[in-house]
């Protein structure tokens, strides 16, 4: 249903009472300790204030949120409060899209039988 979405807010009941959440697809702009930036492929620019219960994964993997680099491309989803210039974005999930340090690695002795790369 969302799968082609650049971002977007809405709001949400729950039983606490209502939500403001947004979300947001694009590339990691810039990473501080306690905020990402991210610009979407419309050019539209938000700063994401890292929540104390952030996640971070990729495909069925959590992550730490140091794997966070610029020019990751990622959606991340959180909550929004206030309005105009005081609204403040806060991300609860993020979703790695890529990540080089998740490649599968190879076992350290091949199964009895297997040829090796030399083919012999």
């Amino acid at each position: 249903m969302l799968r082609g979405v650049e971002h977007g807010e809405g709001t949400v009941q729950t039983k606490n009472g209502l939500v403001h959440v947004a979300m947001q697809k694009g590339t990691l702009t810039s990473i501080s300790e306690s905020s990402v930036t991210v610009k979407s492929a419309d050019g539209w620019t938000r700063t994401w204030t890292l929540g104390s219960d952030l996640r971070v994964f990729e495909s069925r993997h959590t992550l730490q949120p140091g794997v966070l680099k610029a020019g990751s491309n990622v959606t991340i989803a959180g909550t929004t409060s206030g309005t105009g210039d005081s609204e403040t974005y806060t991300a609860r999930f993020v979703r790695l899209h890529e990540h080089g340090g998740m490649q599968p690695s190879a076992p350290a002795t091949p199964p009895a039988g297997t040829p090796s790369p030399t083919g012999m």
